[in-house]
C-alpha cells in the first residue's frame, strides 16, 4: 500500500505530515538537552523517539512487544496482505522518587505509521517501585493499550460472515519481586493479569489472563550480564462457551527469553536478546480453526547502545521474528530496524 492512508475517524494524513512529524519527534529529544543538572527534589523527566521501519505492518505492534517487561502475548492476525511501513515513536516518562525509597513514574508512548495511520495507536503505564530492603525491591505496574487495530478479519457474529475491522483494548497489571542473592546472582518472581476485551463484532474473543514464572541474572565479568526468565500463561476466552460461533481463542503460551548485556568499552554498549514462545489452543469446539492449533515464535534482536552524555543515550536495533503455525496462513516473518534517542532530565 502506497500513498495517504485513512485515519480510524477518516482523516487523511499523507507522508509529508508524517515525515514532519518524524522531524518533530526527534528534535523534541535531541533539542531537549539543556545544559544544566537533573531536576532537583526527586522529579526527573524521560524523552524519548524511535523510529522504525518494519517489513509487516500487521506483526510491527505484537512483535515489538514480544518482551518479557513489555506484553509477551499480545495477538496477532496474518493477512495475505503484508505492507511494510516507517513507524515513529515518541515517548515521555515522568519519575518521582521518595526519601522511602519509592519511586512513582507515569508514561505515555505513541505509534505512529507514515503510510497506515489506521494502526495509530497509544500505549499507557503507571508504576510504582518500592525498595523493601538493601537486597528486596518490589515493582506493580499497570499498562493500559486502548482500541488496537489488529486488521480486518471475518465476524463470525454476521451471517453471512462479513469482512470487519478487529480491534482489541488491553488492560494488564504486573507484580515483580526481586532479590539479589549476592554481587552476581540475582533472581525474580513475576505475576500478570490481564484482560483483552474486542470491539462487538469480536466479542466472543474477550480474554482474560493469568500469568507466572520468573527470572534469573547473573553477572558473569564486570562487562557481560546474564538473563533467563520464563513464563506460564494461561488466556480465557469467552467465546469457549458458545458453541454455535466456532470461535475460541482460548490458550496456553510458554515464553522463554534469554537475554545477555555486554559492555564492550564506555560509552557503547550491546544487547543481544533471544525468545522462544509456544502458544497452544485449548479449543475443543469441532469446526473451530482454533482447534488442535499450535503456533511457535522464535525471535532474535541486537541492539547497540552510545552513551552520548550522561543524559542523552542513542540507540540502533534490529530485530527479526519468525512464527511458524499448525495453520499455515497464521504463520509470519518481520524484520524491525530501529534507530533511537533518549534523554533525561
Amino acid at each position: 500500500m502506497s500513498g495517504p492512508s485513512a485515519s480510524p475517524d477518516g482523516v487523511r494524513i499523507g507522508r509529508a505530515g508524517w515525515r514532519r512529524a518524524c522531524l518533530v519527534a526527534w528534535a523534541a529529544t535531541l533539542l531537549l538537552a539543556p545544559h544544566t543538572a537533573a531536576a532537583e527534589s526527586g522529579w526527573s523527566a524521560i524523552a524519548g523517539a524511535k523510529t522504525s521501519y518494519t517489513t509487516d505492518v500487521f506483526q510491527y505492534s505484537a512483535a515489538r512487544r514480544l518482551a518479557l517487561g513489555e506484553d509477551p502475548s499480545q495477538p496477532t492476525i496474518v493477512p495475505l496482505d503484508k505492507p511494510s511501513d516507517v513507524i515513529v515513536e515518541p515517548s515521555v516518562e515522568v519519575r518521582r522518587t521518595f526519601s522511602t525509597h519509592t519511586e512513582l513514574s507515569a508514561k505515555a508512548h505513541g505509534f505512529f505509521y507514515t503510510e497506515h495511520s489506521i494502526f495509530n495507536h497509544a500505549e499507557y503505564r503507571l508504576q510504582a517501585r518500592q525498595e523493601l530492603d538493601r537486597d528486596t525491591t518490589l515493582l506493580l505496574r499497570y499498562r493500559y493499550v486502548p482500541n488496537l487495530f489488529l486488521g480486518p478479519n471475518l465476524s463470525v457474529q454476521t451471517s453471512p460472515r462479513s469482512l470487519q475491522e478487529e480491534r482489541v483494548s488491553t488492560n494488564g497489571w504486573r507484580a515483580e519481586i526481586e532479590r539479589k542473592l549476592s554481587e552476581d546472582w540475582t533472581v525474580a518472581l513475576i505475576g500478570r493479569y490481564g484482560l483483552r476485551l474486542y470491539n462487538q463484532p469480536f466479542a466472543e474473543r474477550d480474554t482474560t489472563f493469568y500469568t507466572g514464572g520468573g527470572q534469573v541474572g547473573y553477572l558473569a565479568a564486570p562487562w557481560a550480564r546474564l538473563t533467563l526468565a520464563y513464563l506460564y500463561e494461561r488466556g480465557l476466552a469467552d467465546g469457549r462457551g458458545t458453541q454455535q460461533l466456532k470461535d475460541d481463542v482460548s490458550y496456553i503460551q510458554q515464553f522463554i527469553s534469554f537475554k545477555t548485556e555486554f559492555r564492550l568499552a564506555d560509552p557503547l554498549a550491546l544487547d543481544l536478546d533471544y525468545v522462544f514462545r509456544l502458544t497452544d489452543f485449548t479449543s475443543t469446539i469441532i469446526g473451530d480453526s482454533h482447534r488442535h492449533r499450535q503456533d511457535v515464535t522464535n525471535q532474535g534482536r541486537a541492539e547497540l547502545r552510545y552513551a552520548a552524555t550522561k543524559a542523552l543515550a542513542l540507540s540502533l536495533s534490529v530485530q527479526q521474528t519468525q512464527r511458524t503455525s499448525t495453520a499455515s496462513a497464521s504463520g509470519f516473518n518481520d524484520t524491525i530496524t530501529s534507530v533511537g534517542a533518549q534523554y533525561t532530565f
